[in-house]
């Protein structure tokens, strides 16, 4: 009997192993294109400026604050180059706090206009914007010191942020002419990731998550002569972000679900895409089909298969949790009490909330900033629930512990929905507080062998308009691809031709001229790729402003390769062409250590 209770005792002392349910992990795409020197307002910097103090500083802020109450906070984010070169840039420093200094001029003028009208009851919150940038400027100028790529650097060597890359300009991976263009998209953004982190990323975010397997390929747009040359044989996408040395990425959950080749008659369009996968989910289970589980981590098998290659990850978007946060119209952004994102102030400073679904914009009510702390706890305790239950449907079907991966735009949380990056630090110290809920990132869930696993062979696909490439290849924007892909064989023919010629693509042994003019035909080549363009045009979010960038880059890309044939046909150029070459340069030139050798 001494005996027994002495055993009792020795297990009483062990150290208590909490129960663990599964994990969750945020996910945020931090994105805009290349918009320096290339217009003000309504498109250009102030895009920039205007992610910067409503999405990027208090995202910082609501971290660093986790991280300093040693909150156990870690997330996941990546960062386009192309968005990092603009924040890093010194220029941009004195850009964003003169955009500080003009709305706190607004707020201030608004002030006074308010009281004019007989309307003091607004005056609070013209108080409360011109609070709010004041202290963005300060963070941004004290705390950064000028660079917010800086405080990003900073969790990332805490071990909370875990810091992704993407494609280096966004361009769209499944329609680009030719692989060697998608290997310098990642090339090159491994490069820049390591310049500003310190350190290579393991995970890149897919532009668009834009997918596509290894197959026959052949374009649908372009000249005849690109159009008639017959099904090329393409690489994965898995098999390029392993070439790079990369271990995973994020796609959309339909394309686990179409792994079980389950072609439903009856699926239903939306607009949508998280309405798209839920409605694609309910279907499959009406017809008695098993689906996989959305919350493992799942390598991706490829069609042609690469001996000895690195195994490659994906991480699925699920439904149920992408709509709660993404949809102002099914989700928690619609909430009464929100800012409201549509109407604003002749200064352009918002002044009302949500109100209600389908209230008229003129029947908007005021906004109180500090009427939002219960409709946020409300909301953050109601997705913490949805994750659990998540996890709890994985736990009864499957092997191992789920993740639950909630990837959004980063430009969501403070942005298009206010009160955003409050909800990402509620929500992580509601979860952090249940043990048996853990807050991870992609690159310590990676690391981690409780978590699920399976294989999957991918389909083609996106977190697009129905999973497709509709968005980027369609009626309105074929004729940048038209452009484009012209454009992408005779750059990677001039590259041919030089390196043949000169046994080279360095610096140290091409003339100092052709070097210059040829680095700049690459960032001309990687800045008319971007998927922004074809998205705006399609979207109707600022098409003219699109067309005329299409077009900028196409002119400037055409002028450096026209002078580059005058110079390797002749062995000289003329100074006007020189000059033109500079001025294109004057305006666009990130990434001063481009490597002409990433294409191949």
């Amino acid at each position: 009997m001494a005996q027994k209770w002495l055993c009792i005792l020795v297990l009483l002392r062990q150290p208590f192993a909490p129960f663990v349910l599964g994990y969750f992990t945020f996910i945020l795409h931090t994105h805009l294109p290349w918009v320096l020197n290339h217009g003000k307002w309504p498109h250009g910097t102030d895009w920039l400026c205007e992610a910067a103090a409503e999405c990027y500083i208090p995202i910082l802020a609501t971290l660093e604050k986790l991280h300093a109450s040693e909150v156990p906070a870690k997330i996941s984010m990546d960062f386009s180059p192309i968005n990092l070169e603009q924040l890093a840039d010194p220029r941009f420093a004195e850009i964003f706090s003169d955009y500080c200094d003009e709305k706190i001029g607004y707020a201030e003028k608004d002030y006074h206009y308010f009281g004019h009208v007989g309307e003091s009851k607004m005056q609070p919150t013209t108080e409360f914007w011109r609070e709010f940038y004041i202290d963005k400027k300060r963070r941004f100028l004290d705390d950064y010191g000028g660079n917010i790529v800086t405080g990003f650097k900073k969790l990332s060597e805490a071990g909370v942020l875990d810091a992704m890359t993407c494609g280096v300009t966004h361009g769209y991976f499944p329609l680009l002419l030719d692989d060697r263009n998608i290997l310098a998209q990642l090339r090159i953004a491994m490069d820049s990731h390591e310049e500003h982190f310190g350190k290579k990323p393991r995970g890149v975010w897919l532009p668009e998550c834009g997918y596509r397997p290894s197959y026959a390929w052949s374009p649908s747009a372009g000249s005849v002569d690109i159009q008639s040359r017959g099904p090329v044989m393409r690489k994965g996408i898995e098999e390029l972000v392993a070439q790079v040395g990369l271990e995973y990425f994020v796609v959309d959950g339909q394309l686990i679900y179409d792994d079980t080749s389950i072609k439903s008659k009856k699926k239903k369009k939306a607009k949508e895409s998280e309405i798209a996968l839920e409605q694609r989910r309910e279907q499959l289970l009406k017809e008695g089909k098993t689906l996989p589980s959305l919350a493992k981590i799942y390598t991706v098998r490829s069609a042609s298969e690469q001996i000895g290659r690195q195994p490659v990850s994906v991480f699925a978007r699920e439904a149920k949790t992408a709509m709660q946060v993404w949809s102002s119209d099914h989700g928690y952004p619609g909430g009464p009490s929100y800012l409201d994102f549509s109407k604003k102030h002749t200064s352009g400073l918002r002044y009302w909330r949500v109100t209600g679904k389908g209230v008229d914009i003129g029947d908007k009510k005021p906004y109180d900033p500090a009427a939002t702390e219960k409709q946020l706890e409300h909301d953050a305790t109601n997705f913490a629930k949805l994750i659990k239950a998540e996890l709890k449907e994985h736990d009864t079907n499957n092997e191992g512990l789920g993740i639950i991966s909630a990837p959004f735009d980063t430009e969501l949380f403070g942005h298009w929905w206010f009160e955003g990056p409050r909800f990402l630090g509620k929500v992580i110290e509601k979860l952090s507080a249940k043990a048996a809920i853990v807050v991870t990132n992609c690159a310590d869930a990676l690391d981690n062998k409780t978590i699920s696993r399976g294989t999957v062979t991918l389909p083609e696909g996106s977190w697009g308009y129905m999973g497709g490439h509709h968005v980027w290849m369609n009626n309105e924007v074929r004729w940048i691809w038209d452009k484009i892909y012209p454009l992408e064989d005779r750059w990677l023919k001039t590259l041919d031709f030089v390196r043949a010629s000169y046994d080279s693509l360095t610096e140290e042994k091409l003339p100092q001229v052709l070097y210059f003019l040829l680095e700049q035909a690459g960032r001309e080549m990687l800045l008319i790729e971007a998927s922004d363009w074809p998205f705006l045009i399609t979207n109707k979010g600022a098409d003219d402003y699109a067309t005329m960038r299409v077009k900028e880059h196409a002119e400037a890309l055409t002028l450096l390769l026209d002078t580059i044939d005058a110079y390797l046909i002749g062995g000289g150029i003329d100074e006007d062409e020189i000059s033109r070459a500079e001025d294109i340069a004057m305006l666009d030139r990130p990434f001063a250590d481009l490597k002409l050798s990433s294409w191949f």
